[in-house]
């Protein structure tokens, strides 16, 4: 190994531990009140909590036993336990993930209504591109009714002041990919495909900023050549670097066109791009550090590296050591994973999230989260 390597290896393994110390720290207080004071979720299946299950098909739908590690195990999400959303909302201080949008009756709708909590739009196939992902919610959707819930929401003055300290979240793109080779377009098309999805998201992005969002969380495209869908066509069952390399090329130019539309139109948006991509990678490469086992094979599903079926169809069958493996499924991590790669972007460095991490993005204790003079008025 060399010294390059190994020095890697270290301040990963340093990284790790600090970041497991400081949990124990910060999780007491976070969950003895809300960071912040809503969480509005949009994107794919590794934020979607529930609103595919009330979709027709052909919108996947995440059966048991998916979720079998959840309390009562709760379906609709496409892991074993909980999802990044799940893990971002605990980590600000909920119980509970913001509902999915799909679930809410004019009852449970009440509390959303009243600026009481955020609410998930997020629906897993979904894409960037309004093309790809077959009767799903797709972001042009998931934006347009967050125009319309935004419309109905009933707290006067206080509504833009809460939703600027407010999380909006976001993961998307790992199926425009996935579309893009399904179609069988061409390596020459990638260049041109990949800035159509990077102007259509700023610009999604800058709706939801004209509609009040001013803290963002942005997650990148993983290492989409690496899950155990994308090994099992390769020799000797190694990641697909061409997959790779365009997540590589989106991730860069999503950075540059969001700093470029911040600075030049969205004035008081903070924001952060966690890099699922780093974080993928470095526990790969050391998956030992991470208490990981398994990082090529998934934990449910049938044939080469149990990644040929998708988990939940006839004949698959899951694993009993889940907490040791990367991926549950040929596509999606599994809980162990994510809640690793939350608290990387979360409290990590400029390699795991920038410009600041998720951290970055909590109003300060001074920073309260009512109005000045709110019940004084």
């Amino acid at each position: 190994m060399s010294n390059r390597a190994v020095i890697s290896l270290l301040a990963l393994a340093t990284f790790l531990f600090s970041i497991a110390t400081l949990s124990l720290a910060t999780e007491a207080v976070e969950l003895t009140r809300h960071l912040v004071p809503s969480i509005y979720v949009f994107g794919d299946s590794i934020v979607d909590v529930g609103n595919n299950n009330f979709l027709p098909p052909p919108a996947p739908r995440a059966k048991s036993p998916y979720g079998i590690d959840s309390p009562a195990s709760i379906t609709g999400r496409f892991t074993n336990g909980y999802n990044i959303a799940d893990l971002v909302a605990r980590r600000l201080g909920f119980m509970k993930s913001p509902p999915a949008y799909l679930s809410l009756t004019q009852e449970t709708s009440y509390d959303l209504l009243r600026c009481r909590v955020g609410v998930s739009y997020a629906s897993g196939g979904s894409g960037i591109l309004s093309t790809t992902g077959n009767g799903t919610l797709t972001l042009q959707k998931q934006v347009m009714l967050f125009y319309k819930t935004k419309s109905r929401m009933s707290c006067g003055w206080k509504l833009n002041y809460l939703l600027s300290k407010s999380l909006f979240l976001i993961s998307a793109g790992g199926n425009d990919f996935s579309a893009f080779s399904e179609r069988g377009m061409a390596k020459e098309d990638a260049p041109a495909y990949i800035n159509s999805m990077v102007s259509t998201y700023v610009k999604y992005i800058n709706a939801l900023y004209k509609m009040g969002a001013r803290r963002l969380g942005i997650l990148d495209v993983p290492a989409i050549g690496c899950t155990p869908g994308a090994r099992v066509p390769m020799m000797n069952s190694g990641c697909n670097d061409a997959a790779n390399s365009m997540a590589q090329i989106f991730n860069k130019l999503l950075r540059v066109e969001v700093a470029r539309a911040v600075k030049t139109s969205m004035p008081g948006m903070k924001y952060s791009i966690g890099s699922t991509y780093n974080v993928l990678i470095d526990l790969i490469n050391n998956p030992l550090v991470a208490g990981l086992r398994e990082v090529e094979r998934a934990c449910c599903g049938s044939g080469t590296l149990n990644a040929e079926a998708m988990c939940s169809m006839p004949n698959t069958t899951y694993c009993m050591d889940r907490d040791e493996y990367m991926f549950w499924d040929k596509l999606h991590p599994t809980q162990a994973m994510y809640e690793r790669g939350v608290m990387a972007i979360f409290y990590g460095s400029q390699k795991y999230a920038d410009p600041i991490n998720f951290a970055g993005l909590i109003p300060s204790v001074n920073d309260t989260m009512t109005p000045p003079d709110l019940y004084s008025i």
